[in-house]
Protein backbone atom coordinates (compact mmCIF):
# COMPACT_ATOMS: atom_id res chain seq x y z
CA UNK A 1 0.00 0.00 0.00
CA UNK A 2 1.32 3.45 -0.94
CA UNK A 3 2.05 5.72 2.01
CA UNK A 4 1.67 8.94 -0.01
CA UNK A 5 -1.34 10.28 -1.96
CA UNK A 6 -0.93 13.15 -4.41
CA UNK A 7 -4.32 14.85 -4.10
CA UNK A 8 -3.96 16.94 -7.25
CA UNK A 9 -3.21 13.87 -9.35
CA UNK A 10 -6.29 12.25 -7.77
CA UNK A 11 -8.45 15.19 -8.87
CA UNK A 12 -8.64 17.14 -5.59
CA UNK A 13 -7.33 20.50 -4.48
CA UNK A 14 -7.05 21.72 -0.89
CA UNK A 15 -8.10 25.23 0.11
CA UNK A 16 -7.88 27.01 3.44
CA UNK A 17 -10.89 29.19 4.20
CA UNK A 18 -11.41 32.00 6.68
CA UNK A 19 -15.07 32.87 7.19
CA UNK A 20 -16.65 36.06 8.59
CA UNK A 21 -20.36 36.55 9.27
CA UNK A 22 -21.62 39.97 8.20
CA UNK A 23 -24.90 39.69 10.13
CA UNK A 24 -26.23 37.94 13.22
CA UNK A 25 -25.49 34.22 12.81
CA UNK A 26 -28.11 31.92 14.28
CA UNK A 27 -28.60 28.18 14.32
CA UNK A 28 -29.77 26.04 17.21
CA UNK A 29 -26.66 24.47 18.75
CA UNK A 30 -28.65 23.84 21.93
CA UNK A 31 -32.27 24.50 22.77
CA UNK A 32 -33.48 24.37 26.37
CA UNK A 33 -37.03 25.47 27.20
CA UNK A 34 -37.47 28.68 25.19
CA UNK A 35 -33.79 29.56 24.83
CA UNK A 36 -32.01 28.70 21.57
CA UNK A 37 -28.22 29.18 21.69
CA UNK A 38 -25.67 29.43 18.90
CA UNK A 39 -22.15 28.20 19.58
CA UNK A 40 -19.13 29.58 17.66
CA UNK A 41 -18.69 26.20 15.93
CA UNK A 42 -19.95 25.44 12.42
CA UNK A 43 -20.61 21.80 11.54
CA UNK A 44 -18.85 20.69 8.37
CA UNK A 45 -22.13 19.36 6.92
CA UNK A 46 -23.65 22.86 7.10
CA UNK A 47 -20.50 24.35 5.55
CA UNK A 48 -20.47 21.79 2.74
CA UNK A 49 -24.14 22.36 1.88
CA UNK A 50 -23.65 26.13 1.79
CA UNK A 51 -20.41 26.18 -0.22
CA UNK A 52 -21.74 23.59 -2.68
CA UNK A 53 -24.75 25.93 -3.14
CA UNK A 54 -27.04 23.02 -2.33
CA UNK A 55 -30.05 24.95 -1.08
CA UNK A 56 -32.72 22.26 -1.26
CA UNK A 57 -33.48 18.84 -2.68
CA UNK A 58 -36.41 16.54 -3.22
CA UNK A 59 -36.42 13.42 -1.08
CA UNK A 60 -38.75 10.96 0.54
CA UNK A 61 -39.27 10.54 4.25
CA UNK A 62 -38.98 12.95 7.15
CA UNK A 63 -35.25 12.76 7.86
CA UNK A 64 -32.12 14.20 6.18
CA UNK A 65 -30.20 12.20 3.56
CA UNK A 66 -26.68 13.40 4.33
CA UNK A 67 -24.84 10.53 2.69
CA UNK A 68 -26.65 10.88 -0.64
CA UNK A 69 -26.42 14.68 -0.64
CA UNK A 70 -22.73 14.89 0.30
CA UNK A 71 -21.79 12.26 -2.30
CA UNK A 72 -23.18 14.51 -5.05
CA UNK A 73 -21.34 17.65 -3.89
CA UNK A 74 -18.05 18.79 -5.48
CA UNK A 75 -16.43 19.58 -2.13
CA UNK A 76 -16.17 18.54 1.50
CA UNK A 77 -14.97 20.69 4.40
CA UNK A 78 -13.67 20.30 7.91
CA UNK A 79 -15.68 21.84 10.79
CA UNK A 80 -14.92 25.48 11.60
CA UNK A 81 -14.44 27.17 14.95
CA UNK A 82 -13.76 30.71 16.18
CA UNK A 83 -12.64 31.60 19.70
CA UNK A 84 -12.92 35.38 19.44
CA UNK A 85 -16.60 35.97 18.66
CA UNK A 86 -19.12 37.69 20.91
CA UNK A 87 -22.76 36.76 21.35
CA UNK A 88 -25.98 38.58 22.22
CA UNK A 89 -29.37 37.42 23.49
CA UNK A 90 -32.44 38.57 21.53
CA UNK A 91 -35.87 38.27 23.15
CA UNK A 92 -38.69 37.30 20.79
CA UNK A 93 -42.37 36.44 20.91
CA UNK A 94 -42.25 32.67 20.42
CA UNK A 95 -44.88 30.89 18.33
CA UNK A 96 -46.54 27.67 19.42
CA UNK A 97 -45.89 24.99 16.79
CA UNK A 98 -49.31 23.37 17.27
CA UNK A 99 -51.67 26.34 17.61
CA UNK A 100 -49.57 28.92 15.72
CA UNK A 101 -50.40 31.39 18.49
CA UNK A 102 -47.94 33.85 19.99
CA UNK A 103 -49.63 34.04 23.39
CA UNK A 104 -49.67 31.62 26.29
CA UNK A 105 -53.37 30.76 25.73
CA UNK A 106 -56.25 31.15 28.14
CA UNK A 107 -58.26 34.29 28.83
CA UNK A 108 -55.27 36.54 29.44
CA UNK A 109 -53.29 37.62 26.38
CA UNK A 110 -49.81 36.99 27.82
CA UNK A 111 -46.90 36.94 25.32
CA UNK A 112 -45.02 33.66 25.00
CA UNK A 113 -41.52 35.07 25.24
CA UNK A 114 -38.38 33.19 24.19
CA UNK A 115 -34.70 34.00 23.72
CA UNK A 116 -32.31 33.49 20.86
CA UNK A 117 -28.58 33.70 21.62
CA UNK A 118 -26.83 34.60 18.35
CA UNK A 119 -23.29 35.36 17.20
CA UNK A 120 -22.64 39.04 16.61
CA UNK A 121 -21.47 40.21 13.16
CA UNK A 122 -17.75 39.59 12.70
CA UNK A 123 -15.89 41.58 10.05
CA UNK A 124 -12.45 41.16 8.56
CA UNK A 125 -9.41 42.44 10.42
CA UNK A 126 -6.23 43.08 8.45
CA UNK A 127 -2.80 43.04 10.00
CA UNK A 128 0.54 43.86 8.41
CA UNK A 129 -1.04 44.89 5.15
CA UNK A 130 -3.01 41.87 3.89
CA UNK A 131 -2.79 39.21 6.61
CA UNK A 132 -6.24 38.26 7.88
CA UNK A 133 -6.90 37.53 11.54
CA UNK A 134 -9.84 36.10 13.43
CA UNK A 135 -12.85 34.50 11.77
CA UNK A 136 -13.79 30.86 11.41
CA UNK A 137 -10.87 28.86 10.03
CA UNK A 138 -11.39 25.60 8.12
CA UNK A 139 -10.10 23.50 5.20
CA UNK A 140 -11.95 22.49 2.06
CA UNK A 141 -11.27 19.52 -0.23
CA UNK A 142 -12.50 20.47 -3.72
CA UNK A 143 -13.07 17.99 -6.52
CA UNK A 144 -12.42 18.82 -10.18
CA UNK A 145 -12.52 22.42 -11.34
CA UNK A 146 -15.25 23.61 -8.96
CA UNK A 147 -14.70 27.06 -7.49
CA UNK A 148 -16.25 27.56 -4.03
CA UNK A 149 -18.06 30.89 -3.64
CA UNK A 150 -16.53 33.70 -1.66
CA UNK A 151 -19.95 34.97 -0.57
CA UNK A 152 -22.73 32.68 0.61
CA UNK A 153 -25.44 32.34 3.26
CA UNK A 154 -25.43 30.26 6.42
CA UNK A 155 -27.71 29.48 9.34
CA UNK A 156 -31.47 29.50 9.89
CA UNK A 157 -32.00 33.07 8.71
CA UNK A 158 -29.55 32.91 5.80
CA UNK A 159 -26.85 35.06 7.36
CA UNK A 160 -24.53 36.52 4.66
CA UNK A 161 -20.95 35.34 5.15
CA UNK A 162 -17.68 36.22 3.42
CA UNK A 163 -14.96 33.62 2.87
CA UNK A 164 -11.35 34.36 1.99
CA UNK A 165 -9.59 31.46 0.29
CA UNK A 166 -5.96 30.39 0.13
CA UNK A 167 -4.80 27.47 -1.98
CA UNK A 168 -2.48 24.89 -0.44
CA UNK A 169 0.14 24.17 -3.08
CA UNK A 170 0.93 20.55 -4.05
CA UNK A 171 -1.05 18.86 -1.25
CA UNK A 172 0.26 15.41 -0.33
CA UNK A 173 -1.48 13.06 2.11
CA UNK A 174 0.74 10.83 4.25
CA UNK A 175 -0.19 7.76 6.26
CA UNK A 176 1.01 8.24 9.84
CA UNK A 177 1.40 5.42 12.33
CA UNK A 178 2.20 7.79 15.18
CA UNK A 179 -0.31 10.02 17.00
CA UNK A 180 -1.19 13.32 15.30
CA UNK A 181 -3.33 16.23 16.55
CA UNK A 182 -5.01 18.00 13.58
CA UNK A 183 -5.12 21.78 13.59
CA UNK A 184 -8.90 21.87 13.10
CA UNK A 185 -12.00 20.36 14.78
CA UNK A 186 -12.86 16.82 13.68
CA UNK A 187 -16.02 15.09 12.55
CA UNK A 188 -15.65 11.59 14.08
CA UNK A 189 -17.23 10.04 10.97
CA UNK A 190 -14.24 11.34 8.96
CA UNK A 191 -11.70 9.29 10.96
CA UNK A 192 -10.26 6.14 9.37
CA UNK A 193 -7.70 5.34 12.05
CA UNK A 194 -7.72 5.08 15.83
CA UNK A 195 -8.70 7.83 18.27
CA UNK A 196 -6.45 7.99 21.34
CA UNK A 197 -8.11 10.98 23.04
CA UNK A 198 -10.68 13.64 22.20
CA UNK A 199 -12.58 16.67 23.53
CA UNK A 200 -16.25 16.44 22.49
CA UNK A 201 -18.55 19.19 21.27
CA UNK A 202 -22.24 18.22 21.35
CA UNK A 203 -23.64 19.84 18.23
CA UNK A 204 -26.45 18.71 15.88
CA UNK A 205 -26.67 16.66 13.75
CA UNK A 206 -23.99 14.78 15.73
CA UNK A 207 -20.98 15.28 17.99
CA UNK A 208 -17.73 16.89 16.86
CA UNK A 209 -14.27 16.74 18.40
CA UNK A 210 -12.77 20.12 19.34
CA UNK A 211 -9.39 18.43 19.65
CA UNK A 212 -8.45 14.83 18.88
CA UNK A 213 -5.32 12.72 18.99
CA UNK A 214 -5.41 10.25 16.09
CA UNK A 215 -3.01 7.54 14.92
CA UNK A 216 -2.89 5.21 11.88
CA UNK A 217 -4.63 7.66 9.60
CA UNK A 218 -4.01 9.94 6.61
CA UNK A 219 -2.95 13.58 7.05
CA UNK A 220 -1.99 16.48 4.81
CA UNK A 221 0.85 18.78 5.86
CA UNK A 222 -0.50 22.26 5.11
CA UNK A 223 2.45 24.57 5.71
CA UNK A 224 3.38 22.79 8.93
CA UNK A 225 -0.20 22.26 10.11
CA UNK A 226 -1.70 18.78 10.03
CA UNK A 227 -5.05 18.39 8.28
CA UNK A 228 -6.96 15.12 8.50
CA UNK A 229 -7.82 13.55 5.14
CA UNK A 230 -11.53 12.76 5.64
CA UNK A 231 -12.57 9.15 5.24
CA UNK A 232 -15.22 10.25 2.74
CA UNK A 233 -12.58 11.85 0.50
CA UNK A 234 -10.17 8.94 0.90
CA UNK A 235 -12.80 6.41 -0.13
CA UNK A 236 -13.66 8.47 -3.21
CA UNK A 237 -10.02 8.06 -4.30
CA UNK A 238 -10.30 4.25 -4.17
CA UNK A 239 -7.41 4.02 -1.71
CA UNK A 240 -6.95 0.55 -0.18
CA UNK A 241 -8.05 -0.12 3.40
CA UNK A 242 -5.60 0.82 6.12
CA UNK A 243 -5.41 -2.76 7.36
CA UNK A 244 -5.00 -5.71 4.92
CA UNK A 245 -7.93 -8.11 5.07
CA UNK A 246 -7.23 -11.41 6.74
CA UNK A 247 -7.69 -14.55 4.68
CA UNK A 248 -10.02 -17.27 5.97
Amino acid sequence: MSKVINLEEAGYSLLEGRLYNHDYLWFSSTEIAKVSSTWPVIHNYALSYSLAQYSHGLSRGNYPHYEEDLASMPLYTTPAICSSVTRIAITLNAMDDLTLRTDAGGKINTPNLGKRVVVNPYFELLREGRRLEGGYNFFCFVRGGYRPPSVTRLGKKGCPVRIYWRRIESPLAFFREEAVVPVHPINPLDISGEVLSYEPIILPPHMLFRRAEICRDWFVNADGRMVLLPKRVRESLSIPDLEPRRQG
